[in-house]
């Protein structure tokens, strides 16, 4: 899984079969995986600070209790600790990338953190269009 050419001066990036491929690690990455998984890494942090905006602006609540007791050590704090696990949890991943539930973990997770970008989006917009029709 790790060797001295997982994050730098990597050798494989390919198999020649799909079969050969399926279960394997590889110590390079294509662009387009490193592109999702940074893409997901934003999603997360842009969950966060969405969040953050969301309860200092428009008096919201989080629903979930780890989360609020995460804010209530403070708004850095929150961030930081959503965002460096998930970082770690994505490089865990992305060196699964060629195991059938690492993949499945990144459409799961990707997907669930791309919705949830869209609902705070549309909270957004309805916190704004409150504040424009009351005032």
């Amino acid at each position: 899984m790790l060797s001295r050419y997982t994050f730098f001066g990597g050798r494989r990036e390919s198999f020649h079969s799909p079969d050969e491929a399926e279960d394997s690690y590889v110590d390079l990455y294509n662009s387009r995986q490193v592109t999702l998984v940074l893409v997901f890494f934003a999603l997360t942090i842009f969950d966060a600070i969405a969040t953050v905006y969301y309860i200092d602006h428009a008096h919201g609540s989080e629903w979930n209790p780890i989360a609020d007791w995460m804010l209530e050590r403070g708004r850095v704090f929150f961030v930081l600790a959503k965002g460096v696990p998930t970082g770690l949890m994505l490089l865990f991943v992305m060196i699964h990338k060629n195991f059938r539930y690492g993949r499945i973990a990144l459409a799961i997770g990707f997907g669930f953190y791309f919705l949830l970008g869209v609902y705070h989006v549309y909270l957004q917009a309805m916190a704004w269009r409150a504040t424009i029709a009351g005032g």
